[in-house]
């Protein structure tokens, strides 16, 4: 009881103290900031002590008095409603500690610029390609020899795969995977039975391809032109060489090393000077040279080349090395206690990294000093090189052994396992971001697994049975893109007055909360459904959501029939809920204590929002279903609070639902609107207790349908689903009347009276037309208008303003179209200044020539089209529209969300690269270099400063050929001359005559003779043109040098 009165005296002492003006300045005010961006530690100590005195619970006036108090932080009435709304996720009317803590570490969250740089995209998101390898045996290893220019720069980008088998047979690939031709590395002396190449490496600033086999040599091959020649073998070596690395630079003054680790646990460098290739340079007829390796040590023979050899590095077989060029020291691995060792040449610098059953492959980058090891323990481990005593970190998670490693990013590394298994890793987290099992078995499901890995293309080479390539972390380049907000296609965007945020939902079973002021992720919801297969949690594909009406909660719907309430603002899920297992919703709805959901149940699903609903089981919460009308699958539906719900399938039905009672009132069919379908009405049966959705008796509809309506209804489940995706080709005349009319997207405009003469449902369907249909028991069918942009194109988004004024369309090829809908079937008339248009959108301005967009809508005078661009180079999947700033959210199946103005201008796309800015305008470039003159007028009126000439009828044009005679505008020779031609004067061509006048007919006789009035070329020689001297004199020297000469050739003294 003290310490509450302690705190609230020392409260009212503070506020007593503030109002005091006499004795003290005025005390500095933040107004409006952000909470976690003015708390310290002693700040949240004294509000802990303020909440554990108010009993945990704090009202709003409490908790913000509280802020003004300790935090010297104002905030205005709508602010402050926000940010304890956004506190209070119970939704209680009270903030307790646990809330105000949770909201500090979002806001920690959404300023870590780790978490806004962190990708959405799997680093492996592609299938592997698969090849057949041209082995006899399985690949044992894989190199890339890149082109080495004259002065040994390397060209990463140029080059070829080496690939090699057991058996010596080595095989060169281009880079997109061709074979180009095969050679084998065999024995120079002739043996009974062949030997195994146990490793290969590739020399490129010399041309040399060096193998070691079974026999304990070394052999290197020339591969200058195409040739695959033995120049030297080195022999007699004391153990086996089974691993390679090599090295250089592009100073020729350096020397190149070449570091050969052998089965008896030795490293052995062999260093050379590339002047004119070292000891490989070509010599005339000269032939095999083979040396002893006794004699390479003691240095008696007359090779340039010189050895050094560490012995004992290891107590097993040498499995990998690598020469580590900043410190001048060689890393060897082997499987055994002294697992990794790190030595110089002079044996110095001894760091012996120990791992008790050893390491099989290992990853460094010299730079960082990164060392990444793996091996038959199946642990990862990140070194440091210069602790060897302990690692780093360990990463745990694979099921067999590691084979092979990649050290990608500076923060990434690529694991693979004998069991074709692939982990990527993050090594600031340490976690596992990824786990891939793409790779085939028909890889190496019986052999190890070789790899290579090419960071300047980011693709990982797989060599075994067969060879595979796949691509990892691939990054997106700025001048083709501008980034993705996702990392599969956007399912929904929609926008949040209350807290002035956009809500994004994916097909990767991501919800995103982003700021629109300062595009910057507020919150990530990772794996929003999920389903459990086989012990594996697979994430499941969102295709609908919406708000509730207060806007403080969001409604999810999924593939597989799941829907979830979330609190958008800590990532809570809340509630869970379903329709029927495996079966798409569609649609999602959010009504006044209720919950509607639809999709391919084929009919509405209702659930109960108030507050006494649980938050369910772990299986979902089953709900009630309504009466069911339709024969197909639910595409598409629109709800217009709190009277009308508006439902369309798949087959062209369309059945209008009261939202108080649940009972349809009107049904129709949008292929044949003014057919009237007479609703009959059946009872309910009751269903079981236990079952979790209550089981109707399907009643039987009377429909008067034609034969080729019946035909197209009996089609199989595999042509509707093809039907259901969006096609660019145009159906022939004669199949487009046997199909129906699908029905793609709904809308419902809110501010239109119930009339029976006023349009207040859209309904876009999939022959590019969008119908008006009225809600009223005697409406029906008002209107129709063609909103698709070519042939085959269709509406698959509609989305409008608060007012109801413009209604933005979004087509199937990524077309984004905006209409006026004022005195469009309504029942008032408005006046519409035509000039105030023409200022906001540049699209009304007049072309000389239309462009697609105006002759598809040619003799349609209501709607007005305001607005056409080119948005995406794909389907637009949603469309939202933000009235506060005039904004326009894109949608696409491209993965990106973009922002656009009312007029067109194009600003930025959510998670981009670019740094954000809603003020200046910029152009897709994607879109740029497939976009039409329609769109580049719309676009361009302000990129790069730019003004689009307007073309208005009645001013006379330009004259650009007042000063052009006669005779050049008959002859068009007007306009600027051509250059002067770059060959002398002696080969200057001769002038162009004057056309011929035109012939005159002798027409007195029967019979024409027009032979007499052809013209014919002269008959006399035509002279050749004099031979330039310089080129007359290279032919004399080249004749003179040509001539026999004899001693007595004065040229010679």
């Amino acid at each position: 009881m003290m310490d509450r009165e302690d705190t609230l005296l020392e409260i009212s002492l503070s506020a007593k103290s503030e109002r005091s003006t006499t004795l003290s300045p005025p005390i500095q005010r933040w107004k409006n900031a952000p909470l976690h961006e003015r708390c310290n530690v002693t700040d949240i100590i004294k509000l802990k002590k303020a909440f554990t005195t108010f009993g945990n619970k704090l009202t709003p006036k409490q908790f913000r008095e509280l802020l003004q108090t300790l935090l010297n932080i104002e905030y205005d009435d709508e602010e402050f409603n926000i940010l304890f709304m956004k506190i209070n996720s119970n939704r209680c009317g009270v903030i307790d500690w646990s809330e105000f803590v949770s909201h500090l570490m979002l806001g920690f969250f959404a300023n870590d610029p780790e978490n806004q740089r962190a990708s959405l995209q799997l680093p492996i998101t592609e299938s592997p390609t698969v090849i057949r390898s041209h082995h006899r045996h399985s690949i044992t290893r894989i190199c890339f020899c890149p082109d080495v220019a004259q002065d040994r720069s390397v060209d990463r980008m140029q080059g070829k795969y080496i690939t090699m088998s057991r058996d010596g047979m080595l095989n060169w690939w281009s880079l997109d995977l061709t074979l180009l031709r095969s050679t084998f590395s065999v024995s120079p002396s002739l043996k009974v039975c062949a030997t195994w190449v146990t490793d290969m490496t590739c020399m490129p600033d010399v041309n040399i391809i060096v193998t070691s086999s079974t026999e304990r040599d070394l052999r290197f091959y020339d591969c200058t032109a195409k040739t695959f020649t033995l120049r030297l073998v080195i022999t007699s070596w004391e153990h086996m060489i089974c691993s390679f690395d090599y090295f250089f630079q592009q100073d020729a003054n350096k020397e190149c090393v070449l570091v050969c680790g052998d089965s008896g646990g030795h490293v052995r460098v062999l260093t050379f000077s590339p002047v004119d290739r070292g000891p490989f340079r070509n010599t005339p007829g000269a032939s095999l040279v083979q040396i002893r390796h006794r004699d390479l040590q003691k240095r008696v023979s007359n090779i340039p080349m010189r050895l050094v050899e560490l012995t004992g590095v290891h107590s097993g077989w040498v499995r990998q090395v690598r020469w580590y060029d900043t410190l001048g020291c060689v890393l060897s691995c082997a499987a055994c206690p002294d697992a990794m060792v790190l030595r110089d040449l002079t044996a110095k610098v001894n760091s012996v990294f120990r791992v008790e059953k050893g390491v099989q492959c290992f990853a460094a980058d010299t730079q960082r000093h990164v060392v990444v090891s793996g091996g038959l323990d199946r642990v990862v481990r990140v070194w440091s090189a210069f602790v060897p005593t302990r690692p780093t970190a360990e990463l745990h998670g694979h099921r067999s052994a590691v084979v092979a490693l990649v050290l990608s990013d500076p923060a990434t590394v690529y694991s693979v396992s004998r069991d074709r298994a692939i982990k990527v890793w993050d090594l600031h987290s340490q976690l596992c971001v990824q786990t891939y099992v793409g790779v085939p078995a028909g890889v190496g499901s019986h052999a190890p697994l070789a790899a290579l890995y090419r960071g300047c293309t980011r693709e990982l080479l797989l060599g075994g049975a067969r060879l595979a390539r796949l691509a990892v972390g691939r990054r997106e380049h700025t001048d083709r893109t501008d980034g993705r907000t996702h990392a599969k296609p956007v399912a929904a965007v929609l926008y949040n007055p209350l807290f002035r945020l956009v809500i994004t939902v994916g097909m990767d079973s991501i919800i995103i909360n982003w700021d629109v002021l300062t595009g910057k992720r507020n919150a990530i919801v990772r794996d929003a459904h999920t389903w459990v297969v086989q012990g594996e949690v697979i994430p499941v594909e969102m295709t609908a959501a919406c708000f509730d009406p207060a806007h403080q909660l969001l409604l999810t719907g999924a593939r597989d029939g799941t829907l979830k309430v979330w609190n958008f603002n800590t990532g809570e899920c809340l509630r869970k809920m379903a329709i029927e297992h495996m079966c798409e919703v569609a649609n999602v709805f959010w009504v006044e204590g209720r919950i509607l959901a639809v999709g391919w149940n084929r009919h509405v699903t209702e659930f109960e929002a108030g507050p006494g609903a649980g938050p369910g089981g772990a299986a979902g919460e089953g709900g009630k279903a309504w009466e069911t009308r339709h024969t197909d699958d639910v595409l598409a539906a629109a709800a217009r609070p709190p009277y009308t719900l508006a439902t369309a399938s798949y087959n062209s039905e369309l059945v209008f639902w009261k939202l108080e009672t649940g009972q349809p009132y009107r049904q129709f069919s949008v292929a044949e609107p003014s057919l009237r379908i007479k609703m009959i009405h059946s009872k309910r049966s009751q269903g079981s207790p236990k079952s979790p959705l209550v089981q109707i008796k399907r009643p039987s509809i009377t429909r008067h349908l034609s034969d080729r309506e019946s035909l197209s209804s009996m089609s199989s489940t595999s042509r509707k689903t093809f039907g259901r995706r969006a096609s660019g080709v145009a159906l022939p005349a004669g199949a487009a009347g046997m199909r129906r009319l699908a029905a793609h997207a709904a809308l419902a405009l809110n501010t239109r009276p119930a009339s029976m003469h006023v349009a207040s449902f859209l309904l876009a369907l999939d022959n590019g037309k969008v119908q008006c249909w009225s809600e009223h028991a005697a409406g029906g069918l008002r209107g129709t208008f063609r909103a698709a942009h070519a042939a085959g194109d269709y509406v698959a988004a509609l989305a409008t303003d608060q007012q109801n004024r413009y209604l933005f369309t979004g087509t199937t090829v990524g077309y984004v179209k905006v209409w006026l809908l004022t005195n469009y079937l309504s029942h008032e008339k408005v006046h519409v200044s035509m000039p105030k248009l023409r200022l906001t959108f540049p699209f009304l301005w007049r072309d000389r020539i239309e462009g697609r967009a105006k002759r598809s809508v040619r003799g349609q005078r209501l709607p007005l089209l305001l607005n056409s661009y080119r948005a995406h180079l794909r389907c637009v999947t949603s469309l939202a529209f933000v009235d506060e700033m005039e904004l326009l959210l894109t949608a696409s199946s491209d993965c990106s969300v973009r922002v656009w103005r009312l007029s067109g201008e194009y600003l930025q796309t959510l998670g981009g690269h670019i740094p954000w800015s809603l003020e200046q305008t910029r152009f897709p470039p994607d879109v740029q270099k497939v976009a039409s003159f329609t769109t580049l007028k719309v676009l361009f009126r302000v990129w790069r400063g730019g003004e689009v000439s307007r073309y208005v009828p009645g001013r006379p044009p330009p004259d650009t050929v007042g000063d052009v005679t006669a005779l050049e505008l008959r002859t068009h020779t007007y306009g600027v001359p051509l250059p002067a031609p770059p060959l002398p004067r002696t080969l200057e061509p001769p002038p162009r005559p004057l056309p011929p006048p035109p012939p005159e007919l002798d027409d007195s006789l029967p019979t024409i003779p027009l032979y007499t009035h052809l013209r014919l070329a002269g008959t006399a020689a035509v002279r050749r043109a004099q031979t330039p001297p310089l080129v007359r004199d290279t032919r004399l020297r080249e004749a003179q040098a040509k001539l026999p000469r004899t001693h007595f050739d004065p040229n010679l003294i």
